[in-house]
């Protein structure tokens, strides 16, 4: 039901700016009317005295205006996140905190824990060595040693979970797995396909896919004891989803999937400090702050 809450919102402000600039314009009236007589002799004539009934009327009809015009811009005004101090969503049983980082240095994790790494759904190409991705930034800092023989390692994993590619190599958008223990330094390693990757039209990614991912990160979570994860925001950077809308989805996706899959408590949204600039300049950023 967001969109009907969105577009109620949209409806009221459309009504609610006509009504601002009536009230204040026909207080304004009034003002000048109270120093204004009439008759049928003179016509219309300025006098020293005031109607004080009709210039009280005019003032509180400008205040009414402008007490609207106030509330109103105060809640659709856009503000800004501070996501190197942190924002915190509390739902339910589940919180949610947004904050800068990198995966790559994330340290201070529980037993319980994952970290998610997207890829795309060639599973086995050059993301795990390019440091510009999460997966890329995460494996050579965390298991440089590891980097020649990962392909063959998430090939094993996919085969073992019993997940084949399709007739033109490519794994399914949303296929997720969860990697060996010898990876689970500091936490589980989650890998899931967030983006596409074909020949015709590259790597890209959309909201569907971005909530495809989320599910099944829960359902292969469900009965390992994980109740944290950590997540950058899937389906952006390569992936050609705007910052804001990725952002957005992502957590729609969780509070809407965490009501099945009870089991996570906290989620931590891994922002990149080079995105933190688009994501306060998004179209979305209002719609974030309302959830």
């Amino acid at each position: 039901m967001k969109w009907l809450k969105d577009m109620l919102s949209d409806a009221k402000a459309i009504l609610l700016a006509p009504l601002t600039s009536i009230l204040c314009g026909g207080g304004v009236l009034l003002l000048c009317a109270s120093f204004v007589d009439y008759d049928k002799t003179n016509g219309l004539s300025l006098h020293g005295s005031v109607h004080w009934a009709m210039l009280a009327a005019g003032f509180a009809l400008i205040a009414v205006g402008g007490i609207l015009f106030f509330l109103t811009h105060r809640v659709t005004g856009v503000r800004t996140l501070n996501y190197e101090k942190g924002v915190e969503l509390k739902r339910g049983e589940l919180t949610i905190f947004i904050k800068s980082g990198e995966v790559q240095t994330i340290q201070t994790t529980t037993r319980n824990s994952a970290i998610v790494l997207p890829a795309n759904t060639s599973f086995v190409d050059d993301c795990a060595t390019d440091r510009r991705t999460a997966m890329g930034a995460f494996f050579t800092e965390r298991f440089p040693e590891e980097i020649g023989a990962l392909p063959a390692s998430l090939k094993g994993v996919l085969n073992a979970n019993g997940i084949q590619p399709t007739e033109n190599g490519q794994y399914l958008p949303g296929t997720t797995v969860l990697l060996p223990d010898k990876f689970a330094k500091p936490a589980r390693i989650i890998v899931t396909a967030s983006t596409t990757r074909t020949p015709e039209a590259g790597i890209g990614s959309t909201p569907h896919i971005i909530c495809s991912c989320v599910e099944e990160i829960l359902k292969i979570t469900a009965d390992q004891r994980v109740d944290t994860i950590y997540v950058p925001i899937l389906g952006s950077g390569h992936g050609g989803v705007e910052h804001g809308m990725a952002l957005l989805f992502l957590l729609l996706a969780f509070l809407h999937f965490s009501r099945a899959y009870h089991h996570i408590r906290k989620l931590h949204v891994v922002v990149h400090p080079k995105d933190v600039q688009s994501l306060n300049q998004s179209k979305e950023l209002g719609q974030i702050l309302a959830l």
